[in-house]
């Protein structure tokens, strides 16, 4: 006879594997400080290319005027100006990117706790049903 309850539980379980199962598994074996350190660590380097890619666009949209223009400005204001927008730029894109990367930790833990849980209660269904049998 076919267990109804056994059945949704490993579909689901089987859907959790398909979809969410095998980044949240990936995402297990780190302790949280290190994934999130690791994942703003790769937001820094992002946000450092693309800031660099704006930059590059922004001088060759504004290349003429920029030639024109380039002996009578100060070149150490015009770094630090723009070194100071970079670092404003990276400490926000980083913050967000750590609360973001820290809500994605603790979602990913609860799903593989609800994921654990599912497997206790499987096991327990198998074991009703070898009881059963003997």
């Amino acid at each position: 006879m076919l267990n109804n309850e056994k059945i949704r539980l490993m579909t689901r379980m089987a859907s959790f594997d398909e979809v969410e199962g095998k980044k949240d598994i990936a995402v297990n074996g780190y302790f949280r400080g290190d994934y999130i350190c690791f994942q703003v660590l790769k937001s820094a380097i992002y946000g450092t290319v693309g800031f660099a890619v704006v930059l590059a666009l922004y001088m060759l949209y504004n290349l003429e005027s920029f030639l024109a223009d380039i002996y009578k400005m100060d070149m150490m204001a015009f770094v630090k100006d723009w070194l100071t927008k970079y670092v404003i730029v990276l400490l926000i894109y980083l913050v967000i990117s750590y609360f973001v990367y820290a809500f994605r930790f603790s979602r990913s833990k609860r799903r593989i706790r609800a994921y654990q849980q599912q497997l206790k209660q499987l096991h327990q269904i198998y074991e009703e049903e070898n009881e059963r049998r003997r």
